[in-house]
């Protein structure tokens, strides 16, 4: 079958099932859609400041129970999804989030998000861990009811980068061979490229391919801020929702999308460094955001000219979340996308 991803992202969001609520009280939603026998959980929202995954699984959910065109998949699957697993952080980013095209200066001045040790991916419960977040719980016990899966999927995304970036569960190279060309092929169709960082194990981010990673693991998170001697900020750590699907049993892939809000200039081919612009904006970033802080704009309108820095289109960066959970899940091939 065809899927038009147009279609998927201009459905209208419907209302889900209230599961629980947040640590403010908030509604936290999720609902399954289809009887198929291949399991797939999805989730967004985790990181406060990428508003694109909820809207992208709010608009999914919408397809899935609307439209007829869907049905050929919920044959296949059964989709269990969380669009937001933090509707706190949601609310204290409205400020930015509902301009479209993204406003870098909104951006930059606005956007609010977690401590590392305080997001809620990496808050699920384990047993003899520290008292996992609410969102957590009721996630948890949401996903639960529901596996072991066969797919999941943590929807995200990067404020800057080269291109799109995918994380997966999967660290030898031949285990993603065919799922890294697809996406790669995919990807180009939206005119856009992969972003390329090799960051060498640090927090379990191990480079297996240009544009590919391994998810990173509580354990590693832990021991690099064990290693920073701090050790507070390393109890924190509790399993990853790709961490806690996994322990569902199935050994289910699990992927990490990570779609920017702003396209940069891609690194030149060949280059030592992978990601060297996109490294090179991050060390320039701070002094040109204080001096347009203090008044002179000068600085950040050289780095938009020099890194031709550009917002990334709300839909293209919806339609690679929607590639990729198609895609990776097996529940379609690269020509019925296209």
């Amino acid at each position: 079958m065809r899927v038009e991803l147009d279609e998927v992202c201009s459905a209208s969001p419907v209302s889900l099932r209230q599961i629980g609520r947040s640590t403010e009280g908030r509604p936290l939603d999720g609902d399954s859609y289809g009887e198929g026998p291949l399991k797939i959980s999805l989730i967004a929202g985790a990181h406060a400041d990428e508003p694109v995954g909820p809207r992208t699984l709010e608009r999914l959910a919408g397809w899935l129970e609307t439209e007829p065109a869907a049905k050929p998949l919920l044959e296949k699957a059964t989709f269990s999804i969380c669009p937001d697993i933090n509707p706190d952080g949601r609310e204290r980013n409205s400020t930015w989030t509902g301009s479209s095209p993204t406003d870098l200066r909104d951006y930059l001045r606005r956007r609010e998000r977690e401590s590392p040790g305080d997001d809620v991916e990496f808050g699920f419960p384990e047993a003899g861990g520290r008292p996992a977040r609410k969102e957590n719980l009721v996630t948890a016990d949401f996903l639960r009811e529901r596996g072991p899966f066969n797919f999941h999927a943590s929807l995200h995304g990067m404020a800057f980068a080269e291109g799109a970036w995918y994380l997966v569960n999967r660290r030898e190279p031949a285990d993603t061979a065919n799922l890294r060309e697809n996406l790669g092929a995919f990807t180009a169709s939206l005119g856009m490229g992969f972003h390329d960082w090799d960051r060498q194990g640090e927090k379990g981010f191990f480079r297996i391919a240009p544009g590919f990673c391994t998810t990173p693991t509580s354990s590693a998170m832990k021991r690099h801020f064990e290693e920073l001697s701090q050790p507070l900020e390393a109890e924190k750590f509790l399993p990853s929702s790709m961490e806690y699907a996994a322990s569902l049993g199935g050994d289910p892939l699990c992927m990490v999308s990570e779609i920017p809000l702003f396209l940069i200039t891609p690194t030149p081919p060949g280059s030592s460094t992978p990601g060297a612009n996109f490294i090179d904006l991050l060390q320039r970033l701070p002094e040109a955001w204080a001096e347009f802080e203090s008044g002179r704009e000068e600085g950040l309108l050289e780095l938009e000219d020099l890194f031709s820095l550009k917002p990334v289109p709300e839909r293209t960066a919806m339609k690679l979340q929607l590639g990729m959970i198609f895609l990776a899940s097996g529940l379609l091939e690269l020509e019925e996308l296209l």
